[in-house]
C-alpha cells in the first residue's frame, strides 16, 4: 500500500464523504489506486476508485449518480463498483486488472481486500496472450482508416500504450520479474526483459506529448514498428504456453 500526496488525500475524503452519504452502512471498502497513487497526472479523469459494497445492484448504485458531475470536475473517473466477495472470484478471470489495481493503492476507509493476493501463471498467461493478440487485431483494423494521419496515428499509439500497462505488468510475472510502479519504469524494464526497442517506444511517447513533430509518412513507419515489437512480445507469450 502507498502513501498518498496530500492533495490526493483531501480529493479521497472529499469523495468518501460522498459515498458514504450514498450508501451508508453498505459501504465496506474505499480504496484510491493507479496514476494518481503513482504520482502521474492526466488531464483527463485519472483519479481511480474502488468502492466496495454489499449490495451492487443499479438501483442501489444509483444512490450516488448526482455526484457524477462533480466528481469528473475533480478528474476523478467513474469508480469501480463491487462486492467484498468479487475480488477473488474473479483473479483467475481478470488477474491483470487486479495486478496493475494493487501495484499502486491506498486503503481511504474500511477493509484492505488487495492484500495479498495470489495469482495463478496459467491465469496471466492466459489473460496476457488474450488481451495481446485482441488488442494487436484492434490496431490493425484502426490503422487502415488512419494511415496517412499522423495526428490519429499517434492518438491510437497513445491510447494503446494506456491498455498495454495491464499487459505489460502480466508479463513481467511470467518471468518472475519485479513489477515497477512508475508507467516510464515498467516500460524501461518489460522492454529490457523482452528485448523490445525502448527507443522507439519512448519516441512514440515524445511525439504523443508533442515534445517531436513527425510527417504522415514517418508516422506509418514508427506504427508499422510499434506493431513488431507488440507482435515479438506475443510471440514470446505464445511460446510460453
Amino acid at each position: 500500500m502507498e502513501q498518498i500526496p496530500e492533495a490526493l488525500k483531501k480529493t479521497s475524503q472529499a469523495f468518501l464523504a460522498d459515498v458514504k452519504e450514498a450508501f451508508g452502512k453498505t459501504l465496506v471498502s474505499v480504496i484510491v489506486y493507479g496514476p494518481a497513487v503513482r504520482g502521474e497526472t492526466s488531464k483527463t479523469p485519472y483519479i481511480n476508485y474502488l468502492v466496495v459494497v454489499t449490495d451492487s445492484t443499479p438501483s442501489e448504485l444509483a444512490h450516488c449518480a448526482k455526484y457524477m458531475k462533480s466528481w469528473r470536475k475533480k478528474l476523478i473517473s467513474v469508480p469501480l463498483f463491487i462486492t467484498p466477495d468479487y475480488v477473488q472470484k474473479s483473479l483467475d478471470t481478470f488477474p491483470l486488472e487486479f495486478m496493475d489495481i494493487s501495484s499502486a493503492y491506498n486503503v481511504v476507509f474500511g477493509t484492505d481486500i488487495l492484500d495479498d493476493l495470489e495469482y495463478t501463471v496459467d491465469d496471466v498467461r492466459n489473460e496476457c496472450e488474450r488481451e495481446i493478440k485482441g488488442k494487436l487485431l484492434h490496431l490493425r483494423s484502426e490503422y487502415l482508416s488512419l494511415r496517412g494521419d499522423s495526428k490519429g496515428l499517434i492518438d491510437l499509439v497513445q491510447r494503446s500504450l494506456a491498455t498495454f500497462r495491464l499487459l505489460f505488468s502480466g508479463a513481467l510475472y511470467l518471468k518472475n520479474e519485479d513489477i515497477p510502479t512508475k508507467t516510464s519504469a515498467l516500460l524501461d524494464k518489460v522492454a529490457a526483459v523482452y528485448e523490445l526497442d525502448i527507443s522507439l517506444f519512448k519516441k512514440l511517447i515524445a511525439v504523443a506529448n508533442g515534445e517531436i513533430k513527425i510527417s504522415d509518412s514517418e508516422a506509418d513507419t514508427l506504427f508499422d514498428l510499434y506493431v513488431e515489437e507488440l507482435d515479438k512480445l506475443s510471440d514470446e507469450i505464445d511460446f510460453m504456453s
